[in-house]
């Protein structure tokens, strides 16, 4: 399927701001290519107009586009989203050693296992970023629209205040003697909340159920 046959049914999305050209829309990465909303493979299951669909390009960089090219949706909110799951899923490995290693802890490992550490910590961070990117303003055939900023994350311990997992991971684990694992994983566990996660391990601990 040739997609300049196909390009002539989508609007090109184009960001407002000029520090926004040749960006990524999905997660902020330069942006390589356009990908098409719906997927141009498959146009023919959107163009009856029974469905509500965009028919635009967006700019994205390679990876993104790749982790969606099987993706049949026609908007543009639904694919970011999905986006954002299949970037997280894909290095959830990267991101756990940024959450759960200090650069202080790194340090005293040997030489070797420091490259490994170090290369997983600038990934996840890496990663993390693109996942809290909001986007940007952008226009549509004339339409202008407005990306609001993402209100900022707090994360708290108890009446202390983080503004990142990672911080509130390493005083919760410091502060309560829990390992940093296993404490990630009662967050998890107890709906996303420090408080509950330590209450329950301290629960664990002490027998009760």
């Amino acid at each position: 399927m040739s997609v300049k046959n196909y390009q002539k049914f989508y609007q090109p999305l184009n960001a407002v701001h000029s520090a926004d050209f040749n960006r990524c829309i999905y997660c902020g990465c330069e942006a390589a290519r356009q990908d098409f909303i719906p997927p141009i493979k498959f146009i023919h299951d959107w163009q009856d107009g029974h469905l509500q669909a965009d028919f635009i390009s967006v700019p994205a960089c390679n990876e993104c586009t790749d982790l969606l090219k099987n993706e049949n949706n026609a908007t543009l909110e639904p694919r970011i989203t999905v986006l954002k799951k299949r970037l997280a899923e894909k290095y959830k490995k990267a991101i756990r050693v940024f959450n759960h290693w200090s650069m202080e802890e790194i340090e005293e490992m040997d030489a070797a296992f420091q490259i490994s550490l170090k290369g997983g910590m600038r990934l996840g961070k890496e990663t993390l970023s693109r996942l809290q990117f909001a986007g940007f303003d952008y226009e549509v055939n004339g339409s202008i629209t407005r990306v609001a900023k993402p209100q900022r994350e707090v994360f708290k311990v108890f009446d202390e205040e983080f503004s990142s997992f990672r911080e509130a991971l390493a005083f919760a684990s410091a502060t309560y003697k829990i390992k940093k694992s296993r404490l990630s994983q009662l967050y998890f566990d107890n709906d996303e909340s420090f408080d509950r996660a330590i209450e329950a391990f301290h629960g664990l601990v002490e027998g009760n159920p």
